[in-house]
């Protein structure tokens, strides 16, 4: 099971993590740390079904619809990544 340390924070495979830190272990995956416990959840993808050609850049989860202006995709834009309720990772304790 993960464990609280001194610093306050979260341990996951090996790593030290702040409290409130959040981290991807998994492109598909995202974490927090909450108080010592380390809280995980699927990535929520948005419907890209109307896209004719939704790519995936490498490292992420969620398939996008290329822009088709010049503007860069702002970091709350419609193709955000939500997420459901976060649960309990249970590991190991190292």
């Amino acid at each position: 099971m993960d464990t609280e340390e001194d610093f306050g924070g979260c341990i996951q495979d090996g790593q030290q993590y702040e409290d409130r830190a959040v981290w991807k272990p998994e492109p598909c995956r995202v974490c927090v740390c909450d108080a010592g416990a380390v809280l995980c959840d699927e990535v929520i993808c948005e419907d890209v079904t109307d896209c004719a050609n939704p790519i995936i850049s490498p490292g992420e989860c969620c398939p996008i619809c290329p822009a088709e202006t010049d503007e860069p995709i702002g970091p709350l834009s419609a193709h955000t990544p939500r997420f459901a309720s976060l649960t309990p990772v249970l590991t190991p304790a190292h």
